[in-house]
């Protein structure tokens, strides 16, 4: 498998559905551990399996697709309570700082889905 390809079509994969689509539709309430923003968070899922069925079996793309789902719905919902707990502001240093660390999640949730498959 050649991991580094996949990895960067997983990162390909994160900007289009963390930036591009969602464009199309507002999220909202993320920080409802149930909410709309679940359509969100499948988008991600549909692209990630659609990435990793070009470099695993049907059955490993459906459970790293499953996985990217769940974490990604976690790591923005743990975003949003701590915004909207502390009332970060969305143009303050506290408000980046926060976006880089999910950010950082959301990467190390790629290499986790790279490190799931080289073992398969």
């Amino acid at each position: 498998m050649d991991v580094l390809l996949l990895l960067t079509f997983l990162m390909i994969k994160h900007a289009i559905a963390d930036l591009f689509l969602q464009t199309y539709h507002t999220v909202g309430n993320k920080h409802k551990y149930i909410s709309l923003a679940h359509r969100h968070y499948a988008e991600h899922a549909v692209l990630t399996l659609f990435v990793c069925l070009f470099f695993t079996t049907p059955l490993w793309a459906v459970v790293v697709a499953v996985l990217d789902y769940v974490l990604h719905w976690h790591i923005d919902f743990a975003k949003h309570r701590l915004i909207n707990r502390y009332n970060v502001k969305r143009n303050s240093n506290q408000f980046f700082k926060i976006q880089a660390f999910d950010q950082i999640l959301h990467y190390l949730t790629y290499a986790l889905i790279v490190f799931i498959l080289m073992l398969q």
